[in-house]
C-alpha cells in the first residue's frame, strides 16, 4: 500500500534530485535544486496531463467504493465485495477502520489512495508555472494557459472527489514543503477541501476564458476533444456537481449556494460527456483490479437493478411491487410501465433466480431487499465487447442542476423544459409544467432514472443530501486508520447505529 507519506516523499524526491536518467536533452542549471520546469520536455507535458485525468477517471469509476452505494436503493448488490457490506447491510454496520494487510478490500481505503496517488504529480506540474519565464510552446503554438488550466482542473477533480467521500483530508498545496508537511495542521474538513477544489475550477475557468487558443494540442481523455468551449463547459459542470453533491444532510443542502450552482450550470455541458472505453481507462481499484469499474459489475453479476427504482418507474404493476415480499421467489416481468426507459436501459432476466446472489437473502446482513429481476443494460454491450463510449456526466445531469437551482431560488420559469428534456424526449412520459406541485419530485425521478445510474456515486450523494439514506448509514468515510496512526491522530469511524452517520 502506498501511504500518503510515501506519495509526498516521492514528490519531495522529484523536487530535489536530478532526472537526467529519466529524460534526455535537459539543461538542468543546478542539480541540487533544479527548477521544476526542467523535469519535463514540452512534449512530455500533455502525456503527464493525460496521466492526471486517468488517475481521476479510474478512481471515480472504480468498482470500489461504487459497489457500496447500492445503499441508495438505485441498484442492488448480491455480494459484499471490497468490504462494502457495512455500508449496505441491514442493519447497517460501522465502517471498518483499522490496520489491514490488504487495504484494497477495505471499501473506505481505496478511493483515498487512488485519488491521492495523482495529487503529487498535479502539484508538481502546477509548480512548473511558478517560473514566469516558463512557456509550453508546441508546434509554434503557446499552450501555457491551456496546460495550466488542465492542471488546475485535475487538482480540482482529485480533491473534489476526496471531499465528496471523506469527512476530512490532508490538503497539500503548492506552497507546502513535502519534507516538512504538517499533516495535523493541514487536516481540513470536507467543506474546506471542497472550497479549494472549487477555487481551482474557478482559476481554470478564468485561464480558459483569457486564452487565445481554441483546439487543444492533444486529447487528454480518450474520445474527448477539448476545445475552449467544451473545456469551459466541463469545468463549469464539474463545479455544479461538486457544490450540489457535497451537502451531507437536508440543512446543508438548503444552505448550498444555489445562485452559484445556477451560474455554473448555465455555462455547463450542452452535450453528454462520454469517454471511450479504452484499455487503461476502465476503472482501477487501487493497485490492482484494473478494469473493475462500476458498470462492469452488472456484466459480472455482482449487482443488478433495485426494486425500489423499478417500482418508481412502474408503480401500478404488480411485478414492480416494493419492497420485495418476504418469502416470494419470483414476481415476473413488468408489463405496465409508462416510462420507455425500462426497456431502453434495463433488461428483465427470465432466469434471474439462477443468479448466484438470489439465494443469499438468508445471510446475515442480506435480505429480500437485494432481489430484483432487472439488470441495468444501458452500457452492457459496450462493456461486453470492450468497445464504444460510456457516459460519465450527461447533459441531463447539468440540466437538472440548473432546474433544481431555479426551484431552490424560486425561479421556476423554464424548469419544466429542463426536466422534460429527458422526461419526455427519452422517457416518453407526460410533460411536466412549471406549475406542477410535484415538480421537484419529477426532477429527482429524472436524476434517479437518467443520471444516477450512469455514475454510481450520484445516487448516494442525492439520497444523503435529501436525508433519505437508511438510519445508521455512514454519510462519508473516515481518513484511513493507517494514515491516522502514522500521524498521531485518533482513529475513528462512522455508521452502524442511528446518530453515528457523521
Amino acid at each position: 500500500m502506498k501511504t500518503l507519506r510515501y506519495i509526498i516523499f516521492t514528490l519531495a524526491v522529484l523536487f530535489t534530485t536530478s532526472c537526467n536518467d529519466l529524460f534526455k536533452d535537459l539543461n538542468v542549471r543546478n542539480e541540487n535544486q533544479p527548477n521544476i520546469a526542467d523535469l519535463y520536455t514540452p512534449e512530455d507535458f500533455y502525456a503527464l496531463l493525460k496521466n492526471g485525468y486517468n488517475t481521476w477517471y479510474n478512481g471515480a469509476t472504480a468498482a470500489s467504493p461504487a459497489i457500496a452505494f447500492c445503499n441508495a436503493d438505485l441498484f442492488a448488490s448480491g455480494t459484499a465485495s471490497w468490504g462494502s457490506g457495512p455500508l449496505w447491510f441491514i442493519p447497517r454496520q460501522p465502517l471498518f477502520n483499522d490496520q489491514h494487510p490488504d487495504p484494497v478490500i477495505v471499501i473506505n481505503f481505496g478511493a483515498w489512495y487512488n485519488f491521492y496517488s495523482g495529487i503529487g504529480t498535479a502539484i508538481k506540474l502546477s509548480k512548473t508555472f511558478e517560473n514566469p519565464n516558463y512557456k509550453l510552446v508546441l508546434q509554434g503554438t503557446d499552450y501555457t494557459k491551456r496546460a495550466k488550466a488542465h492542471v488546475y482542473i485535475i487538482e480540482a477533480l482529485l480533491y473534489g472527489n476526496i471531499a465528496l467521500l471523506y469527512d476530512k483530508a490532508y490538503l497539500f498545496k503548492e506552497e507546502h514543503d513535502p519534507v516538512t508537511f504538517d499533516y495535523v495542521a493541514n487536516t481540513k474538513t470536507y467543506k474546506e477541501v471542497m472550497a479549494f477544489a472549487i477555487k481551482r475550477l474557478d482559476d481554470a475557468i478564468a485561464l480558459i476564458q483569457s486564452d487565445n487558443v481554441d483546439a487543444d494540442y492533444q486529447s487528454v481523455i480518450p474520445g474527448v476533444e477539448f476545445n475552449k468551449e467544451k473545456l469551459l463547459q466541463f469545468a463549469n459542470s464539474m463545479a455544479a456537481r461538486f457544490l450540489v453533491s457535497n451537502a451531507r444532510n437536508v440543512a446543508e443542502n438548503t444552505a448550498t449556494d444555489w445562485a452559484k450552482v445556477k451560474s455554473y450550470a448555465e455555462k455547463g455541458l450542452k452535450q453528454d460527456f462520454n469517454v471511450l472505453y479504452e484499455a487503461g481507462w476502465r476503472g482501477k481499484v487501487m493497485t490492482r483490479d484494473e478494469g473493475a469499474n462500476y458498470l462492469a459489475l452488472y456484466n459480472w453479476g455482482y449487482i443488478r437493478g433495485n426494486q425500489w427504482l423499478i417500482n418508481k418507474m412502474a408503480p401500478k404493476d404488480p411485478a414492480a411491487v416494493y419492497p420485495w415480499p418476504t418469502g416470494v421467489n419470483r414476481l415476473g416481468e413488468v408489463k405496465n410501465c409508462p416510462d420507455a426507459r425500462l426497456k431502453k436501459y434495463f433488461k428483465w432476466e427470465e432466469k434471474c433466480d439462477e443468479w448466484w446472489g438470489w439465494s443469499r437473502v438468508g445471510r446475515v446482513g442480506y435480505g429480500y431487499f437485494i432481489r430484483c429481476e432487472y439488470i441495468y443494460y444501458r452500457y452492457y454491450d459496450v462493456i461486453n465487447v470492450e468497445d464504444g463510449y460510456v457516459g460519465h456526466f450527461l447533459k441531463a445531469e447539468n440540466d437538472l442542476y440548473l432546474a433544481e437551482a431555479k426551484i431552490r431560488l424560486n425561479q421556476k420559469s423554464g424548469v419544466a423544459d429542463l426536466v422534460n428534456n429527458s422526461r419526455v424526449t427519452i422517457g416518453g412520459l407526460t410533460p411536466a409544467t412549471d406549475n406542477d406541485n410535484d415538480l421537484i419530485d419529477k426532477l429527482f425521478y429524472e436524476r434517479y432514472v437518467e443520471c444516477d445510474l450512469v455514475w454510481a456515486h450520484l445516487g448516494y450523494f442525492d439520497k444523503r443530501r435529501l436525508g433519505q439514506l437508511l438510519s445508521g448509514t455512514a454519510y462519508h468515510f473516515p481518513i484511513p486508520a493507517p494514515e491516522l496512526i502514522m500521524h498521531g491522530q485518533t482513529v475513528y469511524t462512522f455508521g452502524g447505529t442511528p446518530g453515528s452517520e457523521m
